[in-house]
């Protein structure tokens, strides 16, 4: 199965969001994924990324793994931070609604409205959100006939 990965380490700095979001979206604009799937990586990377860049103490950077294949792409926002309370993001959120009229916390259920997956890992002193979306096939299974990738 072919696939692209992206592994960025970024410096803790908003200003690096948006490049991040101009190469995510270049990539999956060039593979042909649907607009709306784009738009709603690029939205949550940006609040993933401004979750860490927000909340995360003790380190000046943090990681992303962007990986894209035919039917989906996944996301890894990882940081050393001190974590998350898992059981209250268990807990069914509120209204989008109830959930915007409030300065903090709507990150979670725009998250959980945008991608089909959305899991917190906490590991030692990580956390990582990893978010999944998916959609029908697109350029990464069609190769030349040689098996080859032809450039576009």
């Amino acid at each position: 199965m072919a696939q692209i990965e992206l592994h960025l380490t970024l410096p803790r700095d908003a200003r690096y969001v948006g490049v991040l979001r101009r190469v995510a979206g270049s990539l999956l604009h060039g593979l042909d994924v649907p607009g709306g799937s784009v738009d709603d990586v690029a939205v949550a990377l940006s609040e993933a990324c401004g979750n860490v860049i927000r909340h995360a103490k003790g380190t000046d950077e943090y990681g992303v793994r962007l990986s894209v294949q035919a039917h989906q792409c996944s996301i890894e926002v990882c940081d050393l931070g001190p974590g998350f309370d898992t059981e209250a993001m268990a807990e069914e959120p509120g209204s989008l609604d109830e959930v915007a009229a409030a300065e903090d916390g709507r990150g979670l259920p725009l998250l959980q409205a945008l991608m089909d997956d959305l899991e917190f890992v906490r590991e030692e002193d990580t956390t990582t959100v990893r978010l999944i979306k998916r959609w029908e096939a697109v350029g990464l299974e069609h190769g030349a006939p040689d098996g080859s990738q032809e450039p576009r």
